[in-house]
Protein backbone atom coordinates (compact mmCIF):
# COMPACT_ATOMS: atom_id res chain seq x y z
CA UNK A 1 0.00 0.00 0.00
CA UNK A 2 1.50 3.32 -1.08
CA UNK A 3 0.82 6.85 0.09
CA UNK A 4 -1.09 7.57 -3.12
CA UNK A 5 -3.52 4.76 -2.27
CA UNK A 6 -4.40 6.49 1.00
CA UNK A 7 -4.39 10.14 -0.11
CA UNK A 8 -6.05 11.36 -3.29
CA UNK A 9 -3.64 13.58 -5.30
CA UNK A 10 -6.57 15.83 -6.25
CA UNK A 11 -7.24 16.50 -2.56
CA UNK A 12 -3.56 17.31 -1.99
CA UNK A 13 -3.62 19.85 -4.82
CA UNK A 14 -6.86 21.36 -3.46
CA UNK A 15 -5.33 21.69 0.01
CA UNK A 16 -2.24 23.36 -1.46
CA UNK A 17 -4.48 25.75 -3.42
CA UNK A 18 -6.41 26.65 -0.26
CA UNK A 19 -3.15 27.28 1.63
CA UNK A 20 -1.94 29.58 -1.16
CA UNK A 21 -5.29 31.42 -1.09
CA UNK A 22 -5.04 31.74 2.70
CA UNK A 23 -1.65 33.46 2.31
CA UNK A 24 -3.27 36.00 -0.01
CA UNK A 25 -6.13 36.66 2.39
CA UNK A 26 -3.75 37.04 5.33
CA UNK A 27 -1.69 39.58 3.37
CA UNK A 28 -4.82 41.59 2.49
CA UNK A 29 -6.18 41.47 6.06
CA UNK A 30 -2.85 42.48 7.64
CA UNK A 31 -2.43 45.29 5.10
CA UNK A 32 -5.91 46.56 5.94
CA UNK A 33 -5.22 46.56 9.68
CA UNK A 34 -1.84 48.23 9.19
CA UNK A 35 -3.38 50.94 7.01
CA UNK A 36 -6.19 51.51 9.50
CA UNK A 37 -3.71 51.92 12.37
CA UNK A 38 -1.65 54.37 10.32
CA UNK A 39 -4.81 56.28 9.39
CA UNK A 40 -5.82 56.58 13.04
CA UNK A 41 -2.29 57.77 13.83
CA UNK A 42 -2.51 60.33 11.03
CA UNK A 43 -5.84 61.85 12.05
CA UNK A 44 -5.92 61.46 15.83
CA UNK A 45 -2.37 61.43 17.11
CA UNK A 46 -0.35 63.59 14.69
CA UNK A 47 -2.88 66.24 13.63
CA UNK A 48 -1.03 67.06 10.40
CA UNK A 49 -1.50 70.21 8.38
CA UNK A 50 -3.75 69.94 5.34
CA UNK A 51 -1.01 69.77 2.69
CA UNK A 52 0.91 66.95 4.35
CA UNK A 53 -2.33 65.19 5.26
CA UNK A 54 -3.30 64.89 1.58
CA UNK A 55 0.15 63.60 0.66
CA UNK A 56 0.13 61.10 3.54
CA UNK A 57 -3.30 59.84 2.45
CA UNK A 58 -2.04 59.31 -1.09
CA UNK A 59 0.92 57.34 0.23
CA UNK A 60 -1.33 55.24 2.50
CA UNK A 61 -3.70 54.48 -0.38
CA UNK A 62 -0.83 53.51 -2.67
CA UNK A 63 0.68 51.20 -0.06
CA UNK A 64 -2.66 49.55 0.71
CA UNK A 65 -3.50 49.06 -2.94
CA UNK A 66 -0.11 47.58 -3.75
CA UNK A 67 -0.43 45.20 -0.80
CA UNK A 68 -3.90 44.19 -1.96
CA UNK A 69 -2.45 43.43 -5.39
CA UNK A 70 0.27 41.34 -3.73
CA UNK A 71 -2.44 39.40 -1.89
CA UNK A 72 -4.38 39.01 -5.12
CA UNK A 73 -1.29 37.47 -6.70
CA UNK A 74 -1.60 34.59 -4.22
CA UNK A 75 -5.33 34.28 -4.89
CA UNK A 76 -4.64 34.16 -8.62
CA UNK A 77 -1.99 31.48 -8.06
CA UNK A 78 -4.53 29.47 -6.09
CA UNK A 79 -7.11 29.86 -8.86
CA UNK A 80 -4.57 28.78 -11.47
CA UNK A 81 -3.82 25.62 -9.49
CA UNK A 82 -7.52 24.84 -9.15
CA UNK A 83 -8.34 25.68 -12.78
CA UNK A 84 -5.65 23.30 -14.02
CA UNK A 85 -7.05 20.64 -11.74
CA UNK A 86 -10.68 21.09 -12.77
CA UNK A 87 -10.72 23.15 -15.96
CA UNK A 88 -14.45 23.88 -16.21
CA UNK A 89 -16.01 27.11 -17.43
CA UNK A 90 -16.84 28.38 -13.93
CA UNK A 91 -13.22 28.09 -12.77
CA UNK A 92 -11.92 29.78 -15.91
CA UNK A 93 -14.43 32.66 -15.55
CA UNK A 94 -13.49 33.10 -11.89
CA UNK A 95 -9.80 33.21 -12.78
CA UNK A 96 -10.53 35.70 -15.57
CA UNK A 97 -12.49 37.92 -13.16
CA UNK A 98 -9.72 37.86 -10.59
CA UNK A 99 -7.09 38.68 -13.19
CA UNK A 100 -9.27 41.53 -14.50
CA UNK A 101 -9.55 42.99 -10.99
CA UNK A 102 -5.80 42.77 -10.60
CA UNK A 103 -5.18 44.49 -13.93
CA UNK A 104 -7.58 47.32 -13.04
CA UNK A 105 -5.98 47.76 -9.60
CA UNK A 106 -2.51 47.75 -11.14
CA UNK A 107 -3.61 50.46 -13.58
CA UNK A 108 -5.07 52.54 -10.75
CA UNK A 109 -1.91 52.15 -8.67
CA UNK A 110 0.15 53.28 -11.64
CA UNK A 111 -1.98 56.41 -12.00
CA UNK A 112 -1.85 57.02 -8.24
CA UNK A 113 1.93 56.65 -8.22
CA UNK A 114 2.26 59.10 -11.10
CA UNK A 115 0.09 61.60 -9.22
CA UNK A 116 2.16 61.14 -6.07
CA UNK A 117 5.36 61.73 -8.01
CA UNK A 118 3.88 64.89 -9.59
CA UNK A 119 2.84 66.19 -6.17
CA UNK A 120 6.24 65.48 -4.68
CA UNK A 121 7.94 67.20 -7.63
CA UNK A 122 5.64 70.22 -7.25
CA UNK A 123 6.38 70.41 -3.52
CA UNK A 124 10.13 70.24 -4.15
CA UNK A 125 9.89 73.02 -6.73
CA UNK A 126 7.62 75.04 -4.46
CA UNK A 127 10.01 74.62 -1.52
CA UNK A 128 12.95 75.76 -3.69
CA UNK A 129 11.02 78.85 -4.79
CA UNK A 130 10.23 79.63 -1.16
CA UNK A 131 13.93 79.31 -0.28
CA UNK A 132 14.89 81.78 -3.04
CA UNK A 133 12.37 84.38 -1.87
CA UNK A 134 13.58 84.25 1.72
Amino acid sequence: MSVLDVVDPVEIVEIIAWIIAAFGLIIIILASFDTFIRLVNLFIIRHPDEQHERLDLVVLREKLTSRIIFGLDFLIASDVVLSVLVPNLEEILRLGGTVLIRVVLTFLISKETQELERRQQWEREHDHLGDREA
